[in-house]
């Protein structure tokens, strides 16, 4: 990753599609969404999140999860189910006409910036750009998601080769290789 701005943005896009864990959700209430824009300066003191704009923040979250599970391989055969949504990227695509960005030329670099007055959609259409900045600067493919589908955890594929495909080698890379394993052994 080459500049400041590039780093925070694919760090903002991963901790955010990270936000919905095994155990939480850390965005499940407008209380947590709007703590969590806080926390990343998405939203001042003074702005709130309501139940619609969650629901929003869940589905753009969701679409980002699906973009990410794009840039790896298919997903491994799993007896678990897919965490991934059949119609997150058609849900991200209707939400981001919604979410409109206009190019900034005034700043340096120009860049897209959120084209709406309300808080939270103000903070989602960052999220937005934020993908734009990666595409431009190249990373994008190296934003991915677990090959285990019951994971789909996010992460930067930081491999020289940009082949990494697991969240953890030692987590879902051994669930693979152990179902695997189980498969030949029971196909003798």
């Amino acid at each position: 990753m080459s500049s400041g701005i590039e780093t925070a943005a694919v760090a903002r896009l991963v901790e955010f599609v990270n936000t919905r864990r095994a155990d939480a959700d850390l965005i499940g209430t407008p209380q947590q969404l709007t703590t969590w824009l806080r926390t990343q300066h998405l939203l001042s003191d003074d702005a709130t999140a309501d139940r619609a704009a969650r629901d929003r923040a869940e589905r753009v979250r969701e679409g980002l999860r699906a973009l990410l599970a794009s840039n790896n391989a298919e997903p491994v055969t799993s007896p678990r189910p897919d965490g991934l949504n059949p119609a997150a990227r058609t849900e991200l695509a209707a939400l981001a006409e919604a979410l409109p960005l206009a190019l900034d030329v005034t700043s340096t670099p120009p860049r897209l910036v959120p084209r709406t007055d309300e808080p939270v959609d103000r903070a989602l259409a960052t999220l937005l750009a934020d993908v734009a900045t990666a595409v431009a600067a190249g990373t994008w493919p190296r934003l991915k998601t677990c090959r285990e589908p019951s994971c789909r955890w996010a992460f930067y594929d930081h491999s020289r080769n940009r082949g990494r495909t697991w969240c953890s080698m030692d987590v879902c890379g051994n669930r693979v290789k152990v179902r695997a394993s189980h498969r030949r052994n029971t196909a003798r």
